[in-house]
């Protein structure tokens, strides 16, 4: 039996970085709950391992080829996932990326930096901003609008030593 907290039946989620780990955790859950899910990420194999896993809950299920990095990318998923979807209740800002396998701190470069700022926080601005102005519509149009999340690792918050 499948532990059913909260009833999301009419629900739409949208996961970014959800073909994995948190992002498909929460995804699975949310469409435990009854929400339909459309989840982002930038492996076109992980997409479809995530999608038969999701379907196997009976609920729709959408997966996009998306890097939150990238505005135009966002913009023209988001729109896709309203296409498909019809609205998004709650979205969900998890993709991210770490330095951790690019060698010691010390070591480290500007591109790689780059790389992790671009993805897990200009990826978190611009999809939260394609969201919410959804959700603003919405709410202006007598709706509730939705919700935002962002997700983050451990490492958000305590560093890990490497060498």
């Amino acid at each position: 039996m499948t532990y059913k907290p909260f009833d999301l039946t009419g629900k739409v989620a949208l996961v970014t970085g959800g073909n994995s780990g948190i992002g498909l955790g929460m995804a699975l859950a949310m469409a435990e709950a009854g929400a339909d899910i459309a989840i982002w990420g930038t492996s076109a194999a992980k997409n479809d391992a995530a999608t038969a896993t999701l379907e196997r809950t009976g609920r729709r299920v959408l997966a996009q080829l998306c890097d939150v990095g990238e505005e135009a990318a966002v913009e023209a998923a988001f729109a896709e996932t309203l296409r498909a979807m019809g609205r998004v209740d709650g979205c969900f800002a998890n993709a991210g990326v770490s330095g951790g396998r690019s060698g010691p701190f010390l070591e480290r470069t500007v591109d790689q930096w780059d790389r992790i700022m671009r993805v897990n926080l200009r990826g978190a601005f611009l999809t939260f901003r394609a969201a919410a102005r959804h959700m603003k519509e919405r709410a202006e149009g007598g709706d509730k609008g939705g919700a935002l999340v962002a997700t983050a690792s451990v490492a958000a918050i305590e560093g890990a030593a490497r060498s």
